[in-house]
């Protein structure tokens, strides 16, 4: 069957399109699908009324949270007195991930890079105590000490558009060119962490990148779109919205155009720097399925109370200190005093698509690692393919879909438990197309992943606004890529770190 003729097959509804409605015909493929979203819990708020009260032993210290920025926070405070409390029933975040009969998958982020040397040596030392990366001194550069899940580089990317394969979402070699030669004189400035680059590049904070590209060099559709893509991939929205400066760090941080750079991923995404941590602390202090649901000031600090969601129960808690590395949206329910701190930050949502695929020998024996599609649902971001990575302990194959939805999705995600099916339908049209064969009856089972707040979006005017410098509250601080922050590993690592400090300080 010719490519097209799969989704001509079926009715490929983009996504945004398609949540905005739970009454979509259901596909009779009847697919094996488990969706994840927090989303539900926020009628906790109002059924732990007829919870029982408990009274817990105060600590300095809680941490909202355990995401990435969260657990960094956890790591330097591992031998003071601290709590941390996650909703979920993982650790994570943006950074979660799954499994299915020993294989894993990323829910979430899931890729970093080698590490140059002149990155923020808070971070860096952290993951080399942590045992993950290594300094390299003939290449000045920190490595990952996994090889296993290095990718090769042969097998990083394919890009699929329109019935054409190639190399990159950026066709034209010619603008492609113009792209690299105006980013050149910035190679080496875009350091990580934001707040380490230099005051004189600020200015391009305060414009957007598309603006900016259109003030230095004459472009098309196209290329606009391949641009798009590649910022929407990092950053949550296209050119046309996120800052100058975020796009120009996109392309300039790393010497991605003169040298091979290290692609690490291991199968269960950056869940693997979570468990490191989760190694390096212990879990003891770690609580996952607590819900914060409010916190006061007190005599001595504050006191917080907390919804223990397996044991319903809520709990009240004493501390001195609070690291919030949560999501900032909701300090409106939970400490409505520091909300209008964040009230102009912009989330994008995001919704992965985890395809779990027996061996099927229509397909390639070796995929590439991420498989981008440039198509008709501009949320659509392709899929990665767990064949280009560390080889699975049985012959699953986990095809990984993305979508970066617009912001105004968000409240359509309630929709997504009844749309699974539909949801899960297209997608898998989306990948038979790409291949040209059909995987519909080689699939064991779908992972549905809604995140209503999975990234800020870096807008003009949005980084080096660290909420820290005008917190209401000594005693409370904030960590988290969604204070000023581009959404980054080393950004959430150092964001909770230097929370830290602040709080020892």
């Amino acid at each position: 069957m010719n490519r097209r003729e799969f989704v001509k097959t079926t009715s490929l509804l983009s996504i945004p399109i398609l949540l905005k409605s739970c009454h979509w015909l259901a596909t009779s493929k009847g697919f094996d699908i488990e969706v994840k979203s927090d989303a539900s819990t926020g009628h906790l708020l109002l059924k732990n009324r007829d919870f029982t009260i408990r009274n817990i032993s105060p600590v300095n210290t809680l941490i909202v949270g355990g995401g990435i920025a969260g657990m960094a926070a956890a790591c330097k405070l591992k031998d003071k007195d601290f709590l941390l409390c996650e909703l979920s029933e993982d650790f994570g975040g943006s950074s979660s991930s799954g499994s299915f009969n020993g294989s894993l998958f990323s829910q979430g982020a899931h890729y970093d890079h080698a590490y140059p040397k002149n990155y923020g040596p808070e971070a860096l030392h952290l993951l080399e105590k942590l045992n993950i990366i290594e300094y390299l001194p003939w290449n000045e550069t920190w490595s990952f000490k996994d090889q296993q899940h290095l990718i090769k580089h042969r097998r990083k990317n394919q890009c699929y558009n329109k019935g054409t394969f190639t190399h990159d979402v950026i066709s034209n070699q010619e603008q492609k060119d113009q792209l690299i030669n105006l980013i050149a004189p910035y190679s080496g400035k875009m350091t990580l962490p934001g707040r380490m680059i230099n005051s004189d590049y600020h200015y391009l904070n305060n414009i957007t990148f598309l603006d900016f590209i259109k003030s230095k060099i004459s472009v098309n559709d196209e290329f606009i779109c391949g641009v798009d893509y590649h910022m929407k991939d990092d950053y949550g929205a296209g050119a046309q919205h996120v800052s100058a400066l975020a796009g120009i760090h996109y392309y300039a941080c790393r010497p991605y155009y003169k040298e091979v750079v290290e692609l690490f991923s291991p199968p269960e995404g950056n869940h693997y720097f979570i468990n490191k941590m989760i190694d390096h602390v212990g879990k003891e202090r770690l609580q996952p399925s607590h819900l914060v649901s409010s916190i006061s000031k007190s005599k001595n600090g504050y006191e917080v109370r907390i919804i223990d969601i397996k044991q319903q129960v809520v709990k009240v808690l004493q501390v001195k200190n609070i690291i919030y590395a949560g999501q900032k949206h909701a300090l409106k329910y939970i400490y409505p005093k520091a909300a209008p701190l964040f009230k102009n930050t912009i989330y994008a949502p995001w919704m992965v698509v985890n395809i779990v695929v027996e061996k099927n020998n229509a397909l390639p024996s070796i995929g590439y690692w991420q498989n981008e599609m440039l198509t008709d649902d501009k949320s659509f971001m392709g899929f990665t393919d767990s064949m280009a990575q560390h080889p699975s302990p049985n012959e699953q194959r986990i095809l990984t879909a993305y979508y970066c939805l617009p912001p105004d999705s968000r409240a359509d995600l309630i929709n997504v438990e009844k749309n699974k099916q539909k949801i899960a339908e297209v997608t898998i049209a989306r990948i038979n197309e790409y291949f040209g064969v059909s995987i519909d009856k080689n699939v064991l089972k779908v992972f549905i992943k809604a995140m209503g707040h999975a990234m800020p979006i870096p807008s003009a005017g949005y980084l080096f606004n660290d909420k820290n410098k005008i917190r209401p509250d000594k005693n409370m601080v904030f960590a988290g890529v969604d204070n000023g922050r581009l959404p980054l590993l080393i950004e959430a690592l150092d964001s909770g770190i230097m929370a830290s400090k602040l709080i020892e300080g």
